[in-house]
């Protein structure tokens, strides 16, 4: 009878070690959210990609086609096909950039022209030598990251209805200035977090009530242009 009772308290303070470990930890099995590392940029060669041979819809509401997905290098720079006629600068494919680089509002692969409308995720991020970006008016949306870690100094964007998503210039040393010249653009509050140096963020567009206010995560103020 004792040994059963030895049994039975073991099996007890077993359950309760076990309890207690978990409450010492309620996230245990909570996923780690990371930020991306993927660095990029760099005529026409196709780059190894996997095309989707359906039509689909990417995430910024371009239809896909039967080359949506293909990566191809063009001038220096890699691009991901959205659509029969739309292309982004992507991250998937690494290429070396420093100083300045110029994209392009079109670009051709393949015998067919595409408009370029999009910076993709991590498509520049970590490359700390480029210091100068040339962006088009036909650039439509920045992806989280897609110029973080850069060397930029003074970033011009001059899309109407651009779209600055979150952490788009995370961490740029050197950033100063920021111009956001198109009729309706719209940034995320939290685009350029921990770029320290960055004074001003101008921007057209929005109410005269947000002039002076500071941008998160920077001592940059915003500027309301006309």
């Amino acid at each position: 009878m004792k040994r059963i009772d030895s049994i039975i308290l073991l099996f007890i303070l077993l359950i309760a070690g076990f309890t207690t470990t978990a409450a010492q930890n309620p996230y245990a099995d909570e996923p780690v959210q990371d930020l991306p590392t993927v660095s990029h940029p760099g005529t026409s060669t196709p780059s190894p990609s996997r095309p989707n041979s359906n039509n689909s819809t990417s995430g910024n509401g371009h239809v896909g086609t039967g080359n949506s997905g293909l990566v191809f290098k063009y001038n220096n720079l890699h691009y991901k096909i959205l659509s029969e006629k739309t292309v982004e600068v992507t991250g998937e494919v690494r290429s070396v950039c420093k100083g300045r680089v110029e994209i392009p509002n079109i670009v051709k692969h393949d015998g067919k022209t595409y408009k370029v409308v999009g910076i993709g995720k991590a498509a520049f991020n970590n490359q700390k030598k480029l210091t100068e970006v040339v962006i088009p008016k036909t650039i439509q949306y920045i992806e989280k990251q897609a110029f973080g870690f850069t060397g930029l100094t003074d970033v011009i964007i001059p899309g109407d209805k651009v779209k600055v998503k979150k952490w788009a210039f995370l961490n740029c040393d050197n950033l100063k200035v920021v111009t956001l010249n198109g009729k309706k653009p719209q940034c995320s509050a939290s685009a350029f977090e921990l770029c320290w140096k960055m004074k001003e963020l101008r921007i057209r567009g929005i109410a005269s009530s947000n002039n002076g206010k500071k941008l998160k995560g920077t001592n940059a103020v915003i500027k309301v242009i006309k």
